[in-house]
């Protein structure tokens, strides 16, 4: 599997509707973490470290398709609280992997 990273910046509005999202968007992204698919989730902020402005996650997906799919399903996306969203491959340098024994 390859690594993926979803940027999503909040649109108008969309701060204020993260809190009642939130549950949906957990619960999307729940079977991705149960799988051990998630790397680092979370939401990032404005400069006075309170206020959110958008979401990250790098997540492993099959696929830059199917990456794009589980970010378009997100109801973070569904729902507006993102109002740009952008899904890319990217690679891990740090922290290095420790190889399986």
């Amino acid at each position: 599997m390859a690594l993926f990273v979803l940027i999503g910046r909040d649109g108008e509005g969309g701060t204020a509707r993260r809190k009642e999202v939130r549950p949906r968007h957990l619960e999307h992204l729940g079977p991705l973490a149960d799988a051990g698919r998630i790397v680092i989730a979370g939401p990032f902020f404005e400069d006075d470290g309170t206020t959110p402005r958008g979401s990250v996650v790098v997540f492993e997906a099959d696929s830059l398709e199917a990456a794009r799919a589980l970010a378009a399903r997100d109801p973070y996306v569904v729902e507006g609280v993102f109002g740009s969203v952008e899904v890319q491959p990217m690679a891990r340098v740090f922290p290095v992997a420790k190889a399986s024994t």
